[in-house]
């Protein structure tokens, strides 16, 4: 069964978010294997995304050293998305990293009971790594 707009409704934990190498080598997780993070899906047609790494200080940042570290443990976009034969299309309007704004990503859907998982390429061009988010 192909998935449909429907089938994303509403917020969905993530499990691991890793970029998968066409070569072999093994997986990377940006965040690290046990990052937490949520996206989620509105009958409107809007999408929000955000990650971080897990077990970050709980402490607000006040240097600028803790800035840039907290920036790098987490990473956010929300915007509208689209569904078409199976596929899902982010087109990214809000983000953490400002490169992305402008950016439509595309994720292949997979449904498994309770599980999703988004499959597609990464956002930077040209690699041979693609991101899994489950």
């Amino acid at each position: 069964m192909t998935a449909t707009a429907k089938d994303l409704l509403g917020t969905w934990r993530l499990e691991s978010w890793s970029l998968v190498y066409e070569d072999g080598r093994p997986p990377e997780f940006p965040l690290g294997p046990d990052a937490q993070g949520l996206i989620m899906y509105t009958a409107d047609g809007h999408m929000a995304a955000t990650l971080m790494k897990a077990g970050r200080p709980g402490a607000a940042p006040t240097s600028e050293a803790d800035k840039a570290a907290a920036y790098a443990q987490s990473f956010a976009y929300s915007g509208r998305y689209e569904v078409s034969n199976g596929t899902v299309f982010h087109s990214i309007e809000i983000a953490t990293n400002p490169a992305l704004v402008g950016f439509r990503s595309t994720r292949h859907i997979q449904l498994d009971g309770e599980k999703l998982t988004l499959t597609g390429p990464d956002f930077t061009p040209g690699t041979s790594r693609t991101q899994r988010i489950v």
